[in-house]
């Protein structure tokens, strides 16, 4: 079980010292690429929702920064 957990600390630590704007692109990519497997995996690849769902995420995750901690 220590496994996953020191793997997801590092993980998250790695994550967490992105930039803003870089976290919010790789939060962005990862959705687009896994929407299309997904839609590609279920025989009907749908490019336009995979762009879509890809760049509102990023645009939210940019402007709302949920990885920004108070220090």
């Amino acid at each position: 079980m220590d496994g996953p957990r020191r793997t997801y600390r590092r993980l998250d630590e790695w994550v967490s010292g992105f930039s803003r704007g870089g976290y919010a692109l790789l939060v962005g990519v990862a959705a687009a690429l896994s929407s299309f497997a997904v839609s590609l995996a279920l025989g009907a690849p749908d490019y336009i929702f995979a762009v879509g769902i890809g760049l509102s995420l990023t645009a939210f995750n940019y402007w709302f920064d949920p990885n920004h901690r108070e220090e």
